[in-house]
């Protein structure tokens, strides 16, 4: 199979970057090369501004609580998956398996969400999409699958569900625009996996 160059100009599938640690080297060469992205000054960059700002909002929300604490790794996954989504439509399972895992572990051991619900919630995000993603023949990936999955297992069901909502009407919106001032096509895709992510990080920080 050829090698395919993403939008940030990513050889895919020739091979892992050798300055990236010897650790995440099992990894899919997309995954490594999408994470080797965050040693660029703007893409890492991004990821602090928007970091900064679902962490500010919280703080503005919740203050220097427990709620705010237990929120703010999923804040920072949600800020990588939306960055590294834009520039490579890679959603690397490095962070969005051990998001889940986070997730429920804070379900067992806190009272906001009870463990069932946010299992169920994990198994309606991941569900629902993988039905999308069956319909669609492809337009949707695994990476979506599963931030939809930690999104359900962070929010409860009926919290993804309305994620999901939301993102759809948001990247529905974001094509329009892109139609009309000829940026994009109908054929080029979506960055899918960043639109849920900030629709979650929405969601979490209670703001709508």
């Amino acid at each position: 199979m050829e090698p395919r160059t993403t939008a940030a100009g990513l050889s895919q599938g020739t091979g892992a970057d050798a300055s990236l640690p010897r650790g995440i080297l099992w990894m899919p060469d997309e995954a490594v090369g999408a994470l080797a992205l965050l040693r660029r000054p703007f893409c890492a960059a991004s990821v602090l501004a928007l970091a900064l700002i679902f962490l500010t909002i919280g703080f503005l929300r919740f203050g220097w609580t427990p709620r705010l604490w237990c929120l703010t790794p999923l804040l920072i996954a949600l800020s990588v998956i939306a960055v590294l989504d834009l520039r490579t439509k890679i959603i690397p399972d490095i962070l969005t398996l051990p998001g889940i895992a986070y997730a429920l572990v804070v379900a067992a051991f806190t009272e906001s969400s009870p463990l069932p619900d946010a299992v169920l919630g994990a198994v309606t995000g991941g569900g629902t999409v993988l039905l999308v993603a069956m319909v669609s023949r492809g337009a949707v990936g695994g990476g979506d699958i599963k931030l939809a999955a930690l999104l359900g297992a962070a929010l409860g069901w009926n919290g993804v569900l309305a994620v999901l909502a939301l993102s759809q009407v948001a990247a529905a919106l974001i094509a329009l625009a892109l139609l009309i001032s000829r940026r994009a096509t109908s054929r080029d895709p979506l960055p899918v996996g960043a639109v849920i992510s900030l629709a979650g990080a929405v969601m979490l920080l209670g703001a709508v």
